[in-house]
């Protein structure tokens, strides 16, 4: 009787833990990173904005400007990428945020709801370029044409969306695979809706640190470079280096004055001289 009793206060132990313990949340689940919020410099969402929801209208405050990111949040590890929507004339309509991971991406759409209309005209200018984890440096401008592009040591894969400065122009987008040590050159080719064309030549530099040290240093709130330092003539030993050579030809120069005003003339120019001339 004793044994029946035990048994059966075992097995309802049993169904008990087995009915109080938590469903699990799967893997895919509990790792799935999610888009927080998005915005953009020039336009503005129509609607607050849901991880859930994947299509959305935007109103430009310039309607003839190309939008940019302006900021976003994320909840998970993963990259997002920006890319511009254009139709079958090349004229700009929306754009998308795709946010990828290790186990898949999810695109966001952005559909401009008061574009302008097309209208031709000559402007071929890009206003900036994004590249995760890359700083372009100088900043785009009206004049330079050639800037360098930094990127971590280890970066492999490459994407680089060029921003139009007019929202009629065309400059395609460009993704390149890398090896470790690549560097290369890359041109963009900017066409105005008039078909002006103006090229932006892009060099690849890598600096010494990791792309996981790079994200790191941009989620710091005072965020502001991920390059300043580590260019050769902004570390410290090259500074100490070229103040030592231009220190040491500065001294170099002193002493030759000086020596040069103390130096005794072998010749009296008051002196006449004690022989005369053959005629």
């Amino acid at each position: 009787m004793r044994r029946k009793i035990s048994l059966a206060f075992i097995l309802i132990l049993i169904c008990s833990a087995w009915i109080i313990t938590p469903v699990s949340v799967s893997a895919n689940d509990s790792i799935t990173p999610v888009l927080v919020d998005i915005s953009f410099k020039n336009a503005k969402i129509d609607s607050t904005f849901d991880h859930n929801v994947q299509e959305y209208t935007i109103t430009l405050n310039d309607n003839t400007a190309s939008p940019t990111l302006d900021s976003y949040a994320l909840k998970g590890n993963a990259d997002l990428f920006i890319n511009y929507l254009y139709d079958e004339t090349n004229h700009q309509t929306g754009l998308t945020a795709t946010l990828q991971y290790d186990t898949g991406s999810k695109i966001y759409t952005f559909t401009y709801s008061n574009p302008a209309a097309y209208v031709q005209n000559g402007n071929n200018k890009l206003s900036s370029i994004y590249s995760p984890y890359s700083e372009l440096s100088p900043a785009i401008n009206d004049s330079d044409t050639v800037y360098k592009l930094y990127i971590p040591s280890d970066l492999t894969e490459l994407t680089i969306t060029p921003v139009t400065s007019d929202i009629n122009a065309y400059c395609a987008p460009v993704t390149l695979k890398l090896s470790a040590d690549q560097t290369p050159k890359i041109t963009l080719t900017c066409t105005a809706s008039d078909g002006n064309k103006k090229d932006y030549s892009i060099n690849i530099k890598r600096v010494n640190k990791t792309t996981e040290q790079v994200k790191a240093e941009m989620q710091q709130p005072d965020y502001v470079s991920f390059v300043e330092g580590t260019r050769l003539f902004e570390k410290p030993e090259f500074i100490m280096v070229f103040c030592s050579v231009a220190g040491g030809l500065i001294l170099i120069m002193i002493m030759f004055a000086v020596t040069k005003r103390i130096a005794v003339n072998p010749y009296d120019k008051e002196e006449k001289p004690f022989y005369s001339s053959i005629e």
